[in-house]
């Protein structure tokens, strides 16, 4: 059974789609830039904010900093929370406390705005630690974090297993050395999480992989 299990966050513990594509809207209206289709807006679930903007809406650094400032002016007091917790995920996260497992959110987002959610949500008391970067941060290390947190720990690669619903969990996973559970509840496309080690259709299909079942 794995020891270490690493959790992303946005499309893997929460839907946060609702705030996160609203306050994507804000901050594009209120720089008078053009709106993002559907498609587009699903791909900022995963990467670090500044560089989705980067990726998607401007090739200027100044402004991508301000349409993520643009963007927090609603998120914070608004935009978290607009979410809603999957299915089955606190009930897996006390699960695996009781047995013994640490458990720690390892995510792109900013460590403000996870520990404030998952403050509101009655979700902190179910990790042990939060890996996150800054605000001011715009590196999105989640290898780096996903290190960070083997070490904090004292597990190995062999017993960690990072969880989540995009292709740069799975990057991160093969960088950090450890295994990789891809869930299609959350905002992967179709076929991004076929490099995965084990693929989750549901929250409740993810124990009996970190259980050793599969």
């Amino acid at each position: 059974m794995k020891k270490l299990i690493l959790f992303d966050f946005d499309g893997t513990v929460v839907d946060n789609s609702e705030g996160i594509y609203n306050c994507i809207k804000y901050a594009l209206q209120k720089a008078d830039m053009p709106m993002l289709s559907e498609d587009i807006l699903r791909k900022f679930i995963g990467p670090s904010l500044f560089d989705s903007f980067m990726w998607h809406c401007t090739d200027d650094e100044d402004k991508a900093n301000e349409l993520v400032s643009y963007y927090r002016e609603r998120y914070r007091p608004v935009g978290t929370t607009e979410l809603i917790v999957f299915d089955g995920m606190r009930e897996l996260l006390a699960k695996l406390r009781q047995e013994g497992c640490f458990t720690a959110v390892c995510s792109s987002k900013p460590l403000d705005f996870v520990e404030k959610i998952t403050k509101e949500q009655g979700l902190r008391e179910l990790f042990d630690e939060l890996f996150c970067p800054s605000l001011a941060s715009h590196i999105s290390d989640k290898a780096g974090l996903a290190r960070a947190a083997i070490e904090h720990f004292g597990v190995t690669e062999e017993e960690t297993v990072i969880i989540g619903d995009t292709k740069f969990d799975i990057a991160a996973a093969k960088d950090a050395g450890i295994e990789c559970i891809g869930v299609l509840y959350g905002f992967s496309e179709e076929g991004e999480m076929d490099s995965a080690d084990y693929v989750a259709g549901t929250v409740y299909d993810i124990y009996p992989f970190i259980k050793g079942e599969n």
